[in-house]
């Protein structure tokens, strides 16, 4: 378990209020010395606070009106605790379709660059990632791991260094997204062999160095997520 400072315990607990629509865009944000004396910190922590939170761009710093939070369409989506605090939050569902969305845009593509580029070395990782997510069927959390580690292989074996970073930079998010929708699943009488067979498909075609079955296979998983996800 994580251990903050006074400090960033309230960088987090801000944050989290405003990804969770506790506080909404257009918001001012109560005084440094309201939130000192509420909170039991000194006025530096809060300042500190807000700079943290303004550089993720959730807050800004509007003359004569305090400070505000910024809408939406602004914040740093792409920083690491602004996507734990939106995957933790209490509306999560509607962001774990968003990541299902950016599934679509993107997966195809890597498994595709995969398809194409992946080495000998690649192929025998990406196989022993999918027998491992074979064997941890039945345990949600070993299956949500080895899930992800098979879905990482493919964005390495892309060999494109900003996909991977990328997959890297999103990891608690996509376990958090896995967990979803592995408690969906259980749910739907076929639908973790239905799954199961989309992954080895996936694979197959990625060992045969085929670019578009690749990059259709992978298509057809995000369309069985998106499917799972809305059951």
């Amino acid at each position: 378990m994580a251990i903050y400072n006074l400090t960033d315990q309230l960088i987090h607990e801000l944050g989290k209020q405003i990804i969770n629509g506790d506080i909404l865009p257009g918001d001012t944000l109560p005084k440094i010395e309201t939130l000192s004396e509420n909170h039991g910190v000194s006025r530096t922590v809060v300042r500190e606070a807000f700079k943290a939170l303004a550089t993720r761009r959730l807050v800004k710093s509007v003359p004569r009106l305090g400070t505000i939070v910024s809408p939406r369409s602004e914040w740093q989506w792409w920083d690491t605790d602004v996507l734990a605090w939106a995957s933790n939050s209490g509306n999560n569902r509607n962001f774990l379709f968003k990541l299902n969305e950016l599934g679509f845009a993107i997966e195809p593509v890597a498994a595709k660059l995969a398809a194409k580029n992946a080495t000998q070395a690649d192929i025998e990782k990406m196989t022993d990632c999918y027998y491992q997510l074979e064997k941890s069927l039945g345990d949600k959390h070993s299956w949500a791991r080895t899930d992800y580690e098979f879905h990482k292989s493919i964005y390495e074996a892309s060999n494109n260094e900003l996909l991977v970073n990328m997959f890297h930079m999103m990891y608690k998010v996509q376990i958090d997204y896995r967990l979803a929708t592995i408690d969906n699943m259980i749910n739907r009488q076929y639908a973790t062999e239905r799954y199961l067979q989309l992954h080895k498909e996936l694979l197959i075609a990625i060992c045969n160095y085929d670019e578009i079955l690749s990059q259709e296979k992978m298509y057809y998983l995000q369309e069985e997520l998106a499917s799972i996800l809305a059951s």
